[in-house]
């Protein structure tokens, strides 16, 4: 059975709870997650990535407990792209993407030449080749959120998870990573991510799946959820959305 699959997951700490949620991630599907901050989207990304153990539910990537799998086999189905990274050592740039090999290689494993062309494919991919000799802490904010990805997809997984890979980027390495994705996801990986602007994951998703209060409110095509009345409701502000150049644009009613 394909697919990433998060059946009835519930999870709670303290006063905060994802209520039962039920999502799935098809092959070849871009799925992006948006609604306001504290609505548990990075949460419930990290319960289906399996970084959290749910309450209740559980987690299928092609039918198998993502909680059973060896590292090396979760390295093959899954991808993670986190929404923080605090450099620690100054590892090369090289070897910060060939750390992305290590699940599949073992604790005591080296990575051999494919790897290492593997490695520098994607930094190219990710427009960082020229910087594969120098520490990696020397990077960007940005340019770390390029480095991460390219990491999360040295193992070739079938399903790669991403939050909030845009945040620190400027525009144009945005829509090259959206990009990236989306040619990913038409190559056949399932796709999940969170992001922050309403207007990108609409532009790009295939599906959108909208939430509140650790709660999906909506989930589906992104012109079923792109609704006015819905969307307002969930972000809390008067929204409109409007056509421009051929597109439709989400904007808040303003008072000038």
């Amino acid at each position: 059975m394909r697919g990433l699959w998060a059946e009835d997951v519930g999870f709670s700490y303290g006063d905060f709870r994802i209520e039962e949620v039920n999502l799935k991630v098809n092959p070849g599907e871009l799925v992006a997650l948006i609604g306001p901050n504290g609505a548990g989207k990075s949460t419930l990304l990290r319960l289906i990535y399996g970084t959290l153990k749910p309450n209740k539910g559980r987690v299928l990537a092609d039918g198998r407990d993502i909680h059973r799998l060896s590292p090396g086999e979760k390295a093959k189905l899954l991808g993670f792209v986190p929404q923080s990274h605090v450099p620690t050592f100054p590892f090369k740039v090289l070897d910060f993407v060939l750390l992305g090999a290590t699940p599949e290689l073992g604790t005591f494993g080296a990575p051999g030449e494919k790897h290492r062309r593997k490695a520098l494919e994607l930094l190219r991919l990710f427009g960082l080749e020229e910087y594969a000799e120098k520490p990696y802490t020397s990077l960007s904010g940005g340019q770390i959120r390029l480095l991460l990805t390219a990491r999360a997809l040295m193992t070739s997984p079938s399903y790669l998870l991403l939050d909030e890979p845009t945040s620190e980027l400027d525009l144009k390495n945005a829509l090259l990573v959206l990009q990236t994705v989306k040619k990913l996801a038409k190559e056949g990986v399932g796709v999940l991510l969170v992001i922050h602007d309403p207007n990108l994951a609409y532009l790009f998703s295939d599906r959108l799946v909208l939430m509140k209060n650790g709660r999906i409110v909506a989930q589906g095509e992104p012109d079923e959820v792109f609704d006015e009345a819905l969307l307002s409701e969930v972000y809390g502000i008067e929204l409109r959305l409007i056509e421009c150049a051929g597109e439709t644009v989400l904007r808040p009613k303003l008072e000038v």
